[in-house]
């Protein structure tokens, strides 16, 4: 399996840095992905509408779902579990996502960080830290439990 995260506002060309107005939050997300990838191989790119084996949207609506660490772990166990070839974590723009983008995204988990407004690179960064903490959880590594 590999870990895809979907920036929604980065253009099909643009390479992800680039998109990033703020050179800080897109260092921590390359950070985090390095660090994914010990575990995972993991990349970053635009959304592409296609049909994935495990699509999660990071929303801040109501469907989505505020988790632990712990349950996000289980998440992506079970993700890993379903023979996916990609995890693909779709992480909205500015605007987020309108209710036919998300009909057309069928996402098989809706994960919220909470009611409280985000912004869309703080998110990716966000994204980016619970994915390498679940995966660290499912190593039995001491990161979670460090912090």
């Amino acid at each position: 399996m590999r870990v895809r995260f979907s920036l929604a506002w980065v253009k099909p060309a643009q390479a992800p840095g680039k998109a990033f107005k703020s050179s800080a939050a897109f260092s921590l997300v390359r950070e985090y992905m390095e660090r994914i990838g010990h575990f995972l191989p993991c990349e970053a790119g635009a959304y592409v509408s296609k049909a994935r084996s495990c699509v999660w949207v990071c929303e801040r609506a109501k469907k989505g779902k505020a988790v632990s660490s712990e349950d996000l772990a289980k998440e992506l166990q079970k993700c890993m579990n379903s023979g996916a070839q990609v995890l693909e974590i779709v992480i909205g723009g500015p605007d987020g996502f309108t209710d036919e983008a998300l009909n057309k995204m069928s996402p098989s988990f809706r994960w919220s960080f909470g009611p409280m407004t985000l912004p869309h690179e703080l998110a990716a960064v966000i994204a980016a830290e619970q994915i390498y903490r679940a995966l660290t959880i499912l190593h039995h590594q001491p990161y979670h439990s460090g912090h």
